[in-house]
């Protein structure tokens, strides 16, 4: 089994247990990780355990890198061989249902690249599959970013992060807000970048994110055709310690780059 196969086995091992506690959301415990916006459930806990055994059972000298239970720290250089891994991205979505903005994220990062990468969203059942120079898929169709290079009219996803960053964000991103034509906030980095790889959205910016969250996604929206980099546009690497991000199109990159200003104060990542 390669490491893309057992991306795919994985997120359809999970995304049944992840709907059904969805469904009972209410009962589950629910404890804060950095503040009342910040928090962590049973689910993501069991989630990131299947997968973490899982790729250990099939690739036993593999790093694993994931958002909980302590393997959250960045690697001083970038493993030969390593998985990033968010069991539940956008835990605000999965304990309010709001809408099911929430996947489970899996990325394959071959020396600092990343190769293989599945996000799954349980609630509607779409599984998006990348392969680093095989294409981006969702649901075995294949996917291509949308063709609107005007600003003006193209649909830019925001988030605004935890209340110590939105200032940054508001200064940094503040062009954006003024020029895009219309602006979303899913509350889900995986979600919104699936988004832009299914055409449904031109561009996703995030002034601090870390490697899980982003990871998966990046290829899937690289394999549709898109565009990633910082937001001095300098070339988005997972492990090279910088915050902030921008995934596009690619038609629209260089008009949002150009309304970004840098921010004054230092961008805390959300743990």
């Amino acid at each position: 089994m390669n490491e893309l196969d057992l991306i795919e086995l994985i997120l359809h091992e999970t995304s049944g247990y992840v709907k059904a506690k969805y469904a009972g959301r209410t009962r589950l415990r629910v404890q804060e990780k950095n503040g009342a916006n910040d928090l962590l459930t049973e689910v993501d806990v069991a989630v990131q355990s299947q997968i973490v055994n899982r790729i250990r059972h099939s690739f036993p000298t593999d790093a694993v890198i994931a958002e909980e239970d302590g393997l959250d720290r960045r690697p001083g250089a970038a493993p030969p061989r390593c998985w990033v891994v968010d069991p539940i991205d956008g835990t605000q979505n999965f304990l309010r249902g709001l809408f099911p903005a929430f996947a489970i994220s899996i990325a394959f990062v071959r020396d600092g690249e990343i190769a293989a990468a599945g996000i799954a969203m349980p609630v509607t059942q779409d599984l998006y599959l990348a392969e680093r120079n095989c294409g981006a898929t969702r649901n075995t169709q294949p996917l291509q970013v949308s063709r609107h290079a005007d600003l003006g009219r193209a649909r830019v996803e925001v988030d605004f992060s935890l209340p110590d960053d939105r200032g940054a964000t508001l200064e940094t991103l503040g062009g954006v807000l003024h020029a895009a034509g219309q602006l979303r906030c899913e509350g889900s980095a995986a979600v919104a970048l699936c988004a832009i790889a299914s055409a449904e959205a031109e561009a996703y910016l995030h002034v601090g994110l870390r490697p899980w969250d982003y990871a998966a996604g990046q290829l899937i929206v690289e394999e549709a055709g898109g565009t990633s980099s910082r937001l001095d546009g300098s070339p988005l690497r997972l492990f090279d310690a910088q915050e902030g991000i921008l995934v596009s199109n690619g038609a629209v990159h260089g008009a949002l780059l150009a309304h970004l200003s840098a921010p004054h104060e230092p961008v805390h990542a959300p743990e």
